[in-house]
């Protein structure tokens, strides 16, 4: 696979990877987070209502039930800024009042029966002679002051207002909404509770043993609050619209990203990923020999940048080098490299007097002479010979400053470390530089070498090249030689410094022990 694609791609698909297993793991978190907010807004009782300032309350329980007051058997039955609780409406036992006391239940969510009940009448919004008493199980019951509170049919709430005379006003409501929890999933998935103090009433079934329940609390006044147990299941029933609304959401939301991450400007994606990279310190350089083709034997390698993943994954430098340099990474990717360099130089033993590893640096780079002083430096630290480190010089840029160019490579010069013109002929500057700046080595380019048994027209440039070089008095090296026939026409030639797969392709450090150790024992050559 193209690694431009894996480098543009990699990132959006790990973040779409950790997305999706990120929503997997919330699901109970979502699902939790949507009952609750779901609970606060399906308790009736938190939805509060503009009051006349006139209005008095002096209990919990008035944030349940109105006060009622009588005259003549007539009652007036007013909320209390807990809207629908009970509906504002004053009535008596008249059919033109009970024809509204059906509107006002019409009307209301939670309300299903508001009843006046007197020695000597009573009357409903069910009709005059309503099935509903006021008797009641004392043992699950709440009673608060002239109120008791105590279960009724399921999830719903019978609210009793004892007045005096015998006289009584009752309230069915049911303050949770009951049929949105209760037609998703079974009556045994959900427990509710309600809360006075210290005193409970099972409003819901009750808990069963051996099954985990989630616990909501929604709080209705100071002192009364509702108690919410729900099973996985019922949780899972219960808000299953909605979480299937929130997985979408957030899958489109996650794909938009990840696209979105994928589509940048891919120069921007890798040069954020070298910027990693670098942090990592997952720059190395690889190792190619150099080898004498009269003698067979290693006077030097040049070290060319690899970018290894932690993966393991080996990225080629066409994939990521011109963006560095472009970015100017490629200045702090080459102090690593020759840190690397130096570093394994240092444990090199069985190596001949001359023996030299070149490292390629950009031209604007040279024209700075703090990356002398860095070079030197390093070099002192490590205490390897300034002798043992040579730079090539490469044409992908142009020199802008040639002067500083000048006397940085003249400093290299006199403290022994040797100048290379890298593919020479086939960028900036080309042959013009050996007459201003102080190099005396040339490297041949493949492309010129590929032409040697050919009737490629660059043929005759690479004969121009070698004549040059020949009359320049320059040390010339041939790069990318891979056959018998181009190593015995360049010895034809008089160049005898070969690098190419012929003798050996880029290797690690270790290898390259492994090679020097053989190259010198005349083993493979």
């Amino acid at each position: 696979m193209n690694n431009n694609f894996l480098l543009r791609w990699k990132q959006p698909f790990i973040i779409l990877i950790i997305g999706l297993s990120s929503i997997f793991l919330m699901q109970y978190f979502i699902k939790v987070s949507l009952f609750q907010y779901g609970l606060y807004n399906r308790v009736n009782l938190k939805n509060k209502v503009n009051e006349p300032d006139t209005m008095v309350f002096d209990s919990d329980i008035d944030a349940l039930v109105p006060k009622f007051y009588l005259s003549d058997n007539e009652g007036v039955a007013l909320s209390t800024g807990l809207e629908k609780l009970i509906p504002k409406l004053s009535f008596t036992c008249s059919k033109h009042d009970i024809k509204e006391m059906r509107l006002a239940n019409d009307l209301s969510s939670n309300i299903h029966f508001l009843g006046l009940f007197t020695p000597y009448s009573s009357c409903s919004n069910y009709g005059i002679n309503s099935p509903i008493s006021d008797n009641y199980n004392k043992e699950n019951a709440i009673t608060i002051e002239d109120y008791v509170l105590t279960p009724y049919l399921g999830s719903r709430l019978k609210i009793i207002r004892n007045l005096p005379n015998d006289t009584h006003l009752i309230t069915i409501t049911d303050p949770l909404n009951r049929q949105l929890y209760f037609n998703n999933t079974n009556d045994n998935n959900v427990v509710i509770n309600l809360v006075y103090k210290d005193k409970k009433i099972h409003i819901q079934s009750k808990i069963k043993n051996n099954i985990f329940y989630h616990e909501f609390k929604e709080k209705l006044t100071e002192n009364i609050y509702l108690e919410i147990f729900v099973t996985k299941k019922g949780l899972t029933d219960i808000v299953h619209s909605e979480l299937l609304m929130v997985n979408v959401f957030l899958c489109i939301l996650l794909v938009i990203t990840c696209i979105f991450l994928g589509l940048r400007p891919q120069r921007r994606t890798i040069k954020m990923a070298i910027d990693r990279g670098i942090k990592r310190k997952e720059f190395i350089p690889f190792y190619q020999p150099i080898i004498n083709s009269m003698t067979g034997s290693i006077v030097g390698c040049e070290s060319l940048i690899r970018w290894c993943k932690a993966n393991g994954e080996i990225i080629s430098p066409a994939n990521f080098i011109d963006i560095a340099e472009q970015n100017k990474q490629i200045y702090e990717i080459t102090d690593v490299l020759i840190s690397h360099v130096t570093n394994d130089i240092a444990k090199l033993n069985n190596i001949s007097d001359d023996f030299f590893v070149s490292i390629n640096v950009v031209p604007r780079q040279l024209q700075n002479q703090t990356f002398a002083t860095k070079l030197l430096n390093t070099l002192s630290a490590n205490k390897v010979s300034n002798h043992r480190i040579s730079i090539e010089v490469t044409e992908r840029t142009p020199f802008t400053d040639l002067a500083s160019a000048k006397a940085v490579m003249q400093r290299l010069v006199d403290n022994h470390i040797g100048i290379k013109l890298d593919d020479a002929g086939t960028g900036f500057g080309g042959f013009s530089y050996f007459q201003e700046l102080p190099i005396r080595t040339l490297k041949i380019d493949k492309m010129f070498i590929d032409t040697i048994g050919t009737s490629d027209v660059k043929a005759n440039i690479l004969n121009a090249i070698i004549s040059f070089g020949k009359k320049a008095k320059l040390t010339m090296i041939a790069e990318g030689v891979e056959t018998q026939e181009q190593v015995n026409y360049l010895k034809t030639q008089g160049i005898f410094l070969i690098q190419g797969f012929f003798y050996a392709k880029p290797m690690p450090f270790s290898d390259l022990e492994k090679y020097i150790d053989n190259n010198m024992k005349g083993i493979g050559i």
